[in-house]
């Protein structure tokens, strides 16, 4: 089959939403898929905040016209147009949970921002609510991040029961035999004091930098010889970072840093947090997982997902008050079939039996 899989941030694996993309369709050739990844980026020179949006539906629309025709048009649902409908089978497939997502940061804006501020955010919201659950609604099939988000479409939207499905994501292929040997290392890595704790993510409120800040607050008054690595998150956390964190070390900050910088970033550091209130997946948790990390973790994302597969190293959010990391034996990633569940050719072969199978029924 000929499908369309739309990536709205530019096509690198730096980037998360575009990895995905990129992954999906390799995995979808290799089962005899004519798949191509698209991106409407860059949009054309003069494009402002406020026509975003509009200006990747036109491109996009007008890719299919040109390239087309598609058997299945895969895209998130801020570009699922009426045109496009008309142009494919459209599947409304979701990268992050757009309305949790809105309605966070509409609540952060709330209690932070003046009233005016409030106001205008609210009714950009509102607007952007709209176009997705219009994207929503003209998709023949939406394909949902995770079990969890699943279970929230079910309840929200319980006349789309029919049409709603459900995808995982999973770390590139090429980088998992790294991950890996990583995990096999840690077994030999001889103790240390104190615990080397990693956080990866934007510095935004939903990720949790609240919650990791606070924690740290305790964590660095009992144990001193603790330290917390924030990685990804731009150069907005300084702001919130107390200087003699940051002079005494006991904080460092990575703004950013390349696929190839993570295996060191990962091999340096010995337990992973994951604090978000909404996470659409949150592929570092996988990363840091398959890593050999310990992580301590709230309950959103991908969570609910893999704690089965990692009933050792997958823990509640925050870790326990005491110094060090009980020593616990790794789950076997082989045997318990993870490897195999959350890899690209499984996703594609799942995919192809809940979306492609359901294109083929109704052609």
């Amino acid at each position: 089959m000929r499908i369309l899989i739309v990536s709205h941030p530019p096509l690198s694996a730096e980037l998360g939403a575009a990895q995905t993309a990129l992954a999906l369709a390799t995995a979808l050739r290799e089962r005899g898929h004519d798949a191509l990844p698209w991106s409407p980026e860059p949009l054309p020179s003069g494009t402002r905040w406020w026509s975003g949006r509009r200006g990747q539906q036109r491109a996009l629309e007008k890719f299919a016209a040109g390239h087309g025709p598609f058997d299945v048009i895969d895209t998130p649902p801020t570009t699922a147009t009426r045109t496009l409908a008309r142009a494919g089978w459209l599947v409304a497939r979701s990268i992050q949970p757009e309305l949790l997502y809105l309605a966070d940061a509409l609540a952060d804006d709330r209690r932070n921002r003046p009233a005016l501020r409030f106001l205008l955010h609210a009714l950009l919201t509102g607007s952007r609510g709209a176009t997705v659950v219009a994207g929503w609604r003209r998709a023949r099939l939406i394909l949902c991040l995770g079990s969890g988000e699943l279970a929230w479409m079910r309840r929200r939207f319980p006349r789309w029961a029919g049409k709603l499905r459900f995808y995982v994501s999973a770390p590139l292929r090429d980088e998992r035999p790294a991950l890996l040997a990583l995990r096999r290392q840690r077994l030999e890595s001889p103790r240390r004091e104190g615990i080397r704790f990693l956080w990866i993510g934007r510095w935004t409120a939903h990720k949790g930098t609240g919650e990791v800040l606070r924690f740290f607050v305790q964590r660095s008054a009992a144990f001193p010889a603790d330290t917390l690595t924030l990685a990804g998150c731009g150069p907005a956390a300084e702001r919130d970072i107390p200087p003699a964190w940051l002079a005494s070390g006991s904080v460092q900050l990575i703004p950013s840093f390349s696929r190839a910088e993570l295996l060191v970033l990962l091999a340096g550091h010995d337990a992973g947090l994951f604090t978000s209130a909404v996470e659409g997946w949150g592929l570092s948790l996988n990363e840091m997982l398959e890593a050999g990390l310990p992580v301590f973790a709230t309950g959103a994302g991908a969570v609910a997902d893999l704690r089965p597969y990692f009933p050792a190293s997958l823990r509640p959010f925050p870790p326990p008050a005491r110094a060090g990391l009980e020593p616990l034996p790794l789950e076997d990633l082989e045997a318990n079939g993870y490897l195999r569940r959350f890899s690209w050719p499984e996703i594609a072969r799942r995919y192809e039996e809940d979306v492609l199978a359901a294109c083929r029924t109704a052609s």
